[in-house]
């Protein structure tokens, strides 16, 4: 009879990814900061991305003005910078998804060809080694952009919507208990991409 896997706390991804996940946060923000500074402010946005300037309309929420005191000029270099992080991070995201399924086949050499082996891709063996470190890459991933990703978007008036809100809370939730759990979510995207 085969021994049932049950995740224990000291194996569990998210105590092994915490600093990665944090380091992220931190790299996210560093590199919106970045972008939206080093931008030249004179970078005049389309009509269709500026919020109405009228003062008789008070804004729903004092943050979602992006018009410039000064002039009839919009600044949105804040919404430029937000889609150049989420360019990053999905494209880590693809990249390391593509090389482990498509280059190094990791997802079929690594793991035990069982259901089993496939749902907790990213568990501990018998040697103390994660049979498919990737996995674990990739669920830290979508936790670090999904939990960012929610956050920012409270400051975007184009993505604070119920259904964007949601999709990043879930998205959030789904990565978060599978790096407690030890269940291998790149099989997941794999499908999703397909």
């Amino acid at each position: 009879m085969s021994k049932q896997y049950t995740p224990s706390s000291s194996s569990s991804a998210l105590r092994r990814m915490t600093p990665f996940i944090i380091s992220g946060y931190i790299v996210n923000t560093i590199l919106y900061l970045s972008v939206k500074n080093l931008l030249p402010s004179t970078l005049v946005a389309d009509e269709q991305y500026c919020l109405p300037n009228n003062s008789e309309e008070p804004q729903s929420r004092w943050w979602f003005n992006n018009n410039n005191a000064a002039t009839d000029d919009c600044d949105r270099r804040d919404l430029f910078s937000f889609q150049i992080v989420s360019l990053v991070n999905l494209s880590c995201l693809g990249l390391l998804g593509f090389f482990t399924f498509y280059i190094t086949k990791r997802t079929s050499k690594a793991l035990p060809q069982t259901p089993q082996g496939r749902y907790f891709g990213n568990s501990v063996n018998v040697n103390g080694d994660v049979l498919l470190k990737e996995a674990d890459y990739i669920n830290a991933v979508i936790v670090i952009f999904q939990g960012w990703d929610f956050i920012t978007s409270l400051f975007f008036e184009e993505h604070c919507t119920m259904i964007m809100m949601t999709h990043h809370a879930l998205a959030f939730i789904c990565g978060f208990f599978c790096l407690l759990y030890d269940v291998s979510l790149i099989l997941l995207c794999n499908v999703c991409l397909v």
